[in-house]
């Protein structure tokens, strides 16, 4: 079985952290080697204190950040942090239920990039659906990778992240690199992962000064990698698409 990290960005989510990380560590089995890193992102509420108090009963690694980097900062520190073999991210809102973890599982002998795809979004407003629409569109026609979701779970070897990384510190953290990447050409699958209503909190990546940021990297992007002479656009990809996952049964610790 393969090893994996998993990290956990986290901003004020003291509603959804005590009931979230014993059920993501109860995942462990589903690997050879497992391992959570809590990144903490200059949380204001009572997140510091619940992660403290969960980090030896779950053998939680922590990182603690002093001021807000926002998320893709706070995941870029956790991926670098990591040590095993394949990475994901799981947010701390609980939003991904923490069983669709072993989805990737099944994957990872025959791939290097698993794409996760939204099965739905009900909670969504209308102004979030349209945002995620034209941001879906725009960075599939400007980076040639006609994927159906950028922002959901993800997983993917360590030792492409250590080569190709990202810069963004919005959202756009996974897509760059995904764009990065493509000089690797990678083995991907697009694969379906669950999603729930959030339970606690509030959301804090939907915000129009957020969507500003990751319009930012993505030209940021784009310039960069066009005067590198890597024209995206004229080489569209698509990964493999699997609807169903094989079960994988979650072994004792």
């Amino acid at each position: 079985m393969p090893s994996l990290s998993v990290v956990v960005p986290c901003y004020n989510e003291e509603g959804s952290l005590e009931w979230f990380i014993p059920q993501l560590a109860a995942e462990a089995g589903a690997f050879s080697d497992f391992e959570i890193i809590v990144v903490d992102d200059a949380s204001r509420d009572r997140s510091p204190q619940i992660i403290a108090a969960l980090a030896p009963r779950f053998g939680l690694r922590v990182i603690t950040n002093p001021v807000n980097l926002g998320l893709g900062g706070a995941m870029r520190r956790g991926f670098d942090a990591a040590r095993l073999d394949w990475l994901t991210y799981f947010p701390a809102d609980g939003q991904v239920p923490a069983e669709e973890v072993r989805k990737f599982a099944p994957f990872m002998d025959g791939y290097d990039l698993i794409i996760g795809r939204r099965t739905a979004a009900p909670d969504y407003t209308r102004y979030r659906r349209i945002a995620s629409r034209v941001y879906t569109s725009w960075v599939s026609l400007a980076f040639g990778l006609r994927l159906a979701d950028f922002n959901w779970m993800q997983a993917w070897r360590r030792s492409l992240w250590a080569t190709y990384g990202s810069r963004s510190n919005s959202v756009f953290i996974c897509g760059e690199f995904l764009v990065r990447s493509r000089r690797a050409h990678p083995r991907m699958v697009e694969i379906e992962i669950g999603y729930r209503s959030r339970h606690a909190g509030e959301a804090k990546n939907g915000s129009p000064e957020e969507a500003l940021r990751a319009a930012a990297d993505i030209v940021r992007v784009f310039g960069e990698e066009s005067l590198a002479g890597r024209f995206h656009f004229l080489h569209p990809i698509r990964p493999h698409r699997s609807r169903a996952v094989p079960e994988v049964r979650r072994e004792a610790a």
